[in-house]
């Protein structure tokens, strides 16, 4: 989603009202992150997630993540944001899965006619004979006239599809914590129909494991490396970082 809406009655709610101003930051934050991921609200795995890895995906420090806050609560491993416009991501996917259906039915190709009398026929309803009274061309241009129209609304769904791809590849790349050779990756990345937030979550548990943190580093695969073998769909070794227990408080 590309636009998310805060109403005055939900800021002005006992949760926005009790909290710091740098606690509203944080919250804003990740409910704009939660709308370019579209996950419902949810950050899984996000407890496994270090101080750099904050930073560089969300913007925010590890100590803001972990205050005492009702704006978003932790289960288990998982982030959960309070009041996530959970109801207009499901009213985009369902729009945007509409105009998907939309752009399989394509239209039908003009084909030579036999006998006709300009010797092109044109795709027309049952019931109407080829060469009958509406088999004119007023008819034919009504017909390529909507035709165009649809295929600018597929041009048009497309391009969005392709736009928000785009966006998804900056949240990817700044997971990776070994940055090398970026056009071949984000190609790479293009290629798959992955959700990113599952290559950040994979990249997330990955860098906590001791084949990705020893020796500084050295064996952490190139990007184009992890990419070209999916590398989100292997099983990392057990995590060496010993897991942190859950922020607990009275409110």
């Amino acid at each position: 989603m590309n636009w998310i809406n805060l109403k005055i009655s939900v800021m002005n709610s006992q949760e926005p009202k009790g909290a710091t101003s740098a606690e509203l930051g944080t919250w804003l934050r990740l409910v704009c992150y939660c709308a370019e991921q579209e996950n419902a609200g949810t950050i899984k795995a996000a407890r496994k997630w270090n101080s750099r890895q904050w930073m560089a995906i969300i913007g925010v420090t590890e100590e803001e993540i972990n205050a005492c806050t009702p704006l978003w609560t932790w289960e288990g491993d998982a982030l959960t944001i309070w009041n996530y416009p959970a109801d207009h991501q499901e009213r985009v996917e369902r729009l945007r899965d509409i105009g998907g259906r939309s752009a399989k039915c394509k239209p039908k190709a003009n084909s030579k006619a036999e006998g006709g009398a300009e010797g092109v026929a044109c795709a027309t309803p049952e019931g109407v004979a080829q060469g009958g009274p509406n088999s004119n061309s007023k008819y034919n241009s009504k017909y390529n006239s909507k035709d165009k129209k649809k295929d600018k609304s597929t041009l048009s769904y497309q391009s969005a599809v392709a736009d928000e791809r785009e966006r998804e590849w900056e949240k990817v790349w700044s997971a990776f914590p070994k940055k090398i050779d970026e056009i071949k990756s984000k190609k790479l990345f293009l290629e798959h129909t992955v959700s990113a937030q599952r290559i950040i979550d994979a990249l997330a548990d990955w860098s906590q494991t001791d084949e990705w943190t020893r020796d500084n580093g050295r064996w952490i695969p190139l990007p184009t490396t992890w990419l070209g073998r999916a590398g989100w769909t292997e099983q990392p070794p057990q995590i060496t970082q010993r897991q942190k227990e859950p922020v607990r408080c009275t409110l």
